[in-house]
């Protein structure tokens, strides 16, 4: 019986500690796909800007 006890403990610790790790690796994964969708969406951000911003100049120009 004691014996069944110390293996159900262990086989729970077992299982808490493959759950958390597993939990921080979602996690990880989560927050890399978060910072490239960021990072992807301030590029496209940028690049808008820059085009808006030379299309600007060039008719600024054309007025001169």
């Amino acid at each position: 019986m004691e014996n069944a006890r110390a293996l159900d403990e262990r086989l729970r610790r077992i299982i808490k500690e493959i759950s958390s790790s597993t939990g921080s690796e979602i996690k990880k994964d989560l927050f890399s796909e978060l910072t490239s969708s960021m990072e992807k969406t301030y590029k496209e951000q940028a690049e808008i800007q820059a085009q808006n911003t030379l299309r600007t100049l060039r008719q600024v120009i054309k007025k001169v």
